[in-house]
């Protein structure tokens, strides 16, 4: 399961020619207040650092400080769009170009840009203060106060077992951990440089890298200062007003991502996500009679992933569901691959699944995309599936009940929550699917 990289055209305000051809960032921000926000011990620092690296100055009307996102990027005053706010010339962008030679030899071609570039991290933190990057590497959060998934106990990890964020967070922590062992002789060979880096310090940086970097024609990049910029799921870009503190905080929006996305790879969620699904497997019994025609009628009528999967190492019994705003049965309802799925499951005879081919090949070659003429089979078919969402609903309605105990602070009650925000958000677009089934079947009647 990779990571999720932030890329320059998410968001249309992050403008692709301004940031990284001008190597300005700019925003179409807001003023509603006067005073600075609480800085952190080493912002000054830093963005001293930062300008004496760019050779040029930064914008007196954005700050460094905290709020409850964490370390958050501030204006205080009106800011045009076009006005540049910041340059971030190539040169103080971390890429895997900044390996060594030597030690870039040593990677092997099975190893990934984030893996390269979390080597990078590893090899400069353990310089200290004799790394040319330390003001910006001391920046970064520690080990400890990052919430992704794959730095959850087992038995946080429990609290999301129904949702498929469960299985995701195994085979991100597999492939960090694959990704570790082909490196680990370097960190052998090269004591001086790596010192005593362990899989936990690795993995820390992996989630540093995948969390924070951009995708930009400049490959994969660490970008000083621009990934203070935190996530709104609802906005392109937008200031958030803080009264008690007297700022505003920038925000944008790293991409349309899921709870379960946010989790995973940035280790936060947000109330209420719009952009949630659900990740389903439907598979066929393996009591079905017609198991093996029926796979191998899937796999020759290979069922695409949506655009939002692609890349990503899903079976084609695997679907994602998002919210369906219309219980009418009417509209766009559940992905027609997945009930084309459950037409196919329906079968009891060969020769309905010649029929089917039979009709895939008078149309446009797609398999089972119209209703069944039979009525009472087009029912069946959904039927099944509404059988499925149910008990989906049951084992994350039971997961949100466990978690239905007295408030506990620190790390788990933070963990505790995001796990309410991704269930809660699951149990929402699953019942508005079951609605839809119910209404659908109703209609065919």
């Amino acid at each position: 399961m990779p990571f999720r990289v932030r890329t320059a055209t998410a968001s249309r305000w992050w403008s692709l020619h301004t940031v990284f051809n001008t190597h300005c960032l700019c925003r179409n921000l807001y003023y509603s207040a006067l005073s600075k926000p609480q800085f952190s011990g080493n912002c000054d620092d830093f963005l001293q650092w930062l300008e004496r690296k760019a050779a040029c100055s930064i914008s007196s009307s954005l700050f460094i400080g905290n709020s409850s996102y964490g370390r958050s990027l501030f204006a205080s005053k009106i800011i045009q769009t076009g006005d540049c706010i910041l340059k971030v010339p190539y040169r103080v962008q971390i890429t895997a170009d900044n390996l060594l030679p030597e030690i870039r030899s040593l990677i092997g071609e099975e190893v990934g840009n984030i893996a390269k570039l979390a080597t990078v991290i590893l090899i400069e933190k353990k310089l200290g203060q004799g790394s040319e990057w330390y003001p910006y590497i001391s920046c970064l959060p520690q080990q400890g106060e990052l919430h992704n998934t794959v730095f959850w106990t087992e038995s946080e990890l429990e609290m999301i077992r129904p949702s498929s964020v469960y299985q995701e967070t195994i085979d991100q922590k597999s492939q960090i951990e694959k990704d570790f062992l082909a490196i680990k002789h370097i960190f052998e060979c090269s004591h001086q440089s790596f010192g005593d880096s362990t899989y936990k310090d690795f993995m820390h940086a992996c989630t540093l890298v995948g969390s924070r970097a951009w995708g930009s024609t400049n490959g994969l990049a660490l970008i000083p200062f621009a990934d203070f910029l935190n996530h709104d799921g609802v906005s392109e870009a937008i200031v958030m007003s803080d009264d008690d503190k007297q700022c505003s905080e920038v925000l944008i929006r790293y991409g349309k991502f899921s709870n379960a996305t946010l989790m995973l790879d940035f280790g936060f969620t947000i109330p209420y996500n719009i952009y949630d699904q659900v990740q389903i497997q439907f598979d066929i019994p393996k009591h079905d009679p017609l198991r093996d025609m029926k796979l191998e009628l899937l796999h020759q009528y290979f069922i695409p992933p949506p655009e939002d999967m692609k890349g990503l190492s899903h079976p084609v019994n695997s679907f994602s569901i998002k919210e369906v705003k219309s219980d009418s049965g009417k509209g766009k309802g559940l992905p027609q691959s997945l009930r084309a799925l459950a037409r196919v499951l329906s079968c009891t005879t060969s020769q309905e699944i010649d029929n089917l081919i039979a009709e895939a090949a008078q149309t446009d070659g797609r398999l089972a995309r119209r209703p069944l003429q039979d009525i009472s089979k087009e029912i069946q078919a959904h039927m099944m599936l509404l059988s499925l969402f149910i008990q989906l609903i049951e084992e994350r309605s039971v997961a949100i009940m466990s978690l239905d105990s007295p408030s506990l602070c620190g790390r788990f009650s933070v963990r505790k929550l995001m796990a309410q925000d991704l269930l809660q958000g699951e149990l929402r677009i699953l019942k508005s699917a079951s609605a839809w089934l119910e209404n659908y079947c109703l209609s065919m009647t």
